[in-house]
């Protein structure tokens, strides 16, 4: 999700996790592809309600106000029904729909987008350096967004775009999720050459009551994470775009990669009544779906 240059660095290594899981755990299948026709696509969204795609496309630098960025719908198959369904954006990454409305994190400012007409209504700005990554909405209505050049997650509240939760311990907070009664994070570790890590992030729970912050299973560093859906009770699936891995991750500690892709996927969704996985792939530009049985 981030400088394209670093789709040329050798990847860095990171600490040993588990071996692709077996047939026997979990069988995964590719049930489509889009076509390579999108522009570094970062997150992906379904609006159930009505039953389509959205994906947001950075088409240049993840970090540069330069107008060219998008986002993209898509049909059910994976074909693209309309590439630039809404535009005007910078560098768009994570999305959430709630009610008739599309919330995008686009550097620095939050955007809404009017489902129904396709248009910007709405822009939150923020001054200075941010880079507002990924986006969740608690079911009253709440927006939380990470940042993750500040080690913050901003929140949107009764029409205020405030700082919700400044931490270090945050570690360049990427991916977001909200399950029940927690927020979770994921990290990408702080950064020493470029993008790259010595020490990759992981993954933890805030409590929204006091802001505590805990490390899921045992805190052990998991990867450059991005995306992250819920897989079950007690599991979650994540990525790792920097050495473009899935990850499923269990409250009990274990962390098993299911897939080995190339560099570059980014923010996904999981349906679970489906068994439908979607995955952006930035540096193919084409969004992916698997089954996970």
């Amino acid at each position: 999700m981030f400088k394209r240059i670093i789709a040329s660095l050798v990847l860095a290594s990171v600490l040993p996790i588990s071996s692709v899981a077996s047939a026997e755990t979990l069988n995964i299948k590719k049930q489509w592809e889009s076509k390579a026709e999108l522009k570094e696509p970062e997150s992906v969204v379904y609006d159930i309600m009505r039953r389509s795609i959205y994906v947001s496309n950075i088409n240049g630098e993840p970090d540069a106000a330069d107008g060219n960025g998008f986002i993209s719908l898509i049909a059910n198959d994976g074909k693209i029904e309309k590439l630039k369904w809404v535009d005007g954006l910078n560098a768009p990454k994570g999305m959430a729909v709630f009610g008739k409305k599309l919330f995008v994190a686009d550097i620095n400012e939050l955007v809404v987008i009017d489902i129904e007409t396709a248009e910007i209504i709405k822009r939150f700005p923020l001054e200075g350096n941010h880079f507002l990554n990924d986006i969740a909405i608690s079911e009253s209505g709440v927006v939380y967004i990470t940042d993750t050049a500040t080690d913050s997650i901003y929140r949107l509240y009764k029409g205020q775009l405030e700082v919700w939760l400044k931490d270090s311990k945050l570690d360049h907070p990427n991916g977001l999720y909200i399950d029940n009664n927690n927020i979770i994070v994921g990290s990408w570790g702080k950064p020493t050459d470029g993008w790259k890590t010595d020490i990759p992030g992981r993954l933890m729970l805030i409590s929204p009551e006091d802001k505590s912050i805990s490390d899921f299973g045992t805190g052990q560093p998991i990867g450059n994470l991005d995306g992250i859906a819920k897989f079950n009770k007690d599991t979650f699936l994540l990525t790792d775009w920097y050495q473009g891995k899935l990850i499923k991750a269990s409250s009990n500690g274990n962390v098993v990669t299911l897939l080995e892709l190339e560099q570059g996927i980014a923010d996904i969704i999981y349906f679970r009544s489906k068994d439908l996985l979607l995955i952006p792939h930035m540096l193919k530009g084409k969004l992916l779906a698997y089954s996970l049985k």
